[in-house]
């Protein structure tokens, strides 16, 4: 890590503590000086995004990291906006090749109200808990009493942002849900809501099942839904309803076109990690691609930086690895159908690739196939981070199927 982190041999297990994020000044100088030493790629005459995140914009965003970009005031916003934590968990077991515990960090934003309901945000890649900044605080306190309020739980994944890698192979899904579900044991909630994005979805694919008597409802901005052999069937016969097809097509799109990155750091991380630990602007251009398909969310310069240094101060490969554990198509539906009940949010991808426009928008018949649906809620705008591009909507469905 090149966080100043107390070590976790000094820490009482199953104790959080206070958490304040101090990245040593040394560590972020040698960074800027690696970006100021990127070595531009000679572009060639093509569309922008043809090939990937277009050279123009990536030099310019390398002499600015260089240039301009300051951390300390991005460190500083982070401690004063939110109430962080770092504690100590057991080896979950299971397939996890290590009887060593495991170090989180999490904010813990704790509401004023004594009615509050705990809910814990689990995010993907390329995210760490500070994909919820924008909706962390209203969320908390919202400024109508008759609305509900939240204790916010939001952890970095192991590999994440201020959270350790693991130090052994093996941590599932079945793994990382017993790695959360002791952190809230921790925190003393026994029920709990869960919200999933991502590969923090397959968590809560295991999390739903294995731990179901805690949730009180799983909400999720990403409930994927593969079809079925008698869908593809349907489809070659043209039997598949309209709303069937707009959402197979890009589904089929995305894995066939922009999923590369995937199969790359679901079997050889290592060998890729090599290349974007050595260059900080490299890993920006490489989760940007990702993030620009995905999202209608328009980056500055400093949001583009710093959610690249929150994946690469603790080292690339311990996050792009978590596919190799998480990431299988079969993940994403639940082992068996499961009866929590279940939000799930729908924001459509319509910005930057119109192919991928539906490709959110799993039929909700689908859905119900293994899942107990109570609240459904398609939104036209908000891709892949929601929370991010879209907060307000975001707040407002998860008030309204708790309330």
């Amino acid at each position: 890590m090149f966080t100043k982190i107390v070590s976790p041999a000094v820490l009482p297990l199953l104790a959080p503590k206070p958490f304040t994020v101090d990245v040593d000044p040394a560590v972020i100088e040698e960074i800027r000086v690696k970006a100021s030493k990127f070595r531009q790629t000679e572009p060639i005459d093509a569309p922008a995004w043809f090939d990937g995140a277009p050279t123009s914009e990536i030099n310019a965003i390398a002499k600015y990291w260089a240039e301009d970009y300051d951390w300390s005031k991005v460190q500083d916003g982070i401690n004063k906006n939110f109430t962080h934590f770092y504690t100590t968990v057991p080896s979950p077991g299971g397939n996890y090749g290590s009887n060593e515990s495991l170090d989180l960090h999490f904010i813990h934003q704790r509401s004023d109200r004594d009615d509050a309901i705990p809910i814990l945000f689990l995010h993907g890649w390329p995210s760490t808990s500070l994909e919820w900044e924008k909706i962390i605080l209203p969320l908390t306190n919202p400024e109508d009493d008759s609305q509900p309020a939240f204790h916010v739980v939001a952890p970095d994944l192991p590999g994440y942002g201020f959270s350790p890698a693991p130090k052994a192979p093996g941590l599932g899904p079945a793994e990382h849900a017993t790695v959360f579900a002791s952190l809230m044991a921790q925190l003393g909630y026994d029920r709990y809501v869960l919200y999933s994005t991502d590969l923090g979805t397959v968590v809560a694919m295991s999390y739903i099942v294995d731990y179901a008597p805690r949730i009180i409802n799983h909400v999720t901005d990403f409930y994927i839904v593969f079809p079925s052999d008698a869908d593809n069937a349907r489809l070659a016969a043209n039997q598949t309803t309209p709303e069937e097809t707009a959402y197979i097509n890009p589904m089929n799109t995305f894995f066939t076109n922009h999923s590369a990155y995937s199969s790359i750091h679901s079997t050889l991380p290592l060998s890729l990690a090599y290349a974007l630990n050595d260059s900080p602007v490299g890993f920006l251009a490489w989760r940007y691609q990702l993030a620009w398909t995905m999202s209608d969310v328009s980056y500055t310069p400093d949001e583009l930086i710093t959610e690249t240094m929150l994946l690469y101060l603790p080292g690339v490969y311990g996050n792009i690895r978590s596919y190799k554990e998480l990431f299988a198509l079969t993940a994403f539906t639940p082992r068996v159908p499961f009866t929590v009940p279940t939000t799930v949010l729908q924001f459509g991808d319509t910005s930057h690739y119109p192919e991928l426009a539906n490709v959110n928008y799993a039929p909700r018949d689908w859905v119900e196939r293994t899942a107990n649906v109570t609240y459904f809620k398609r939104h036209e705008k908000g891709g892949h981070f929601p929370a991010l591009s879209q907060p307000q909507a975001v707040i407002d469905d998860i008030r309204t199927a708790l309330a």
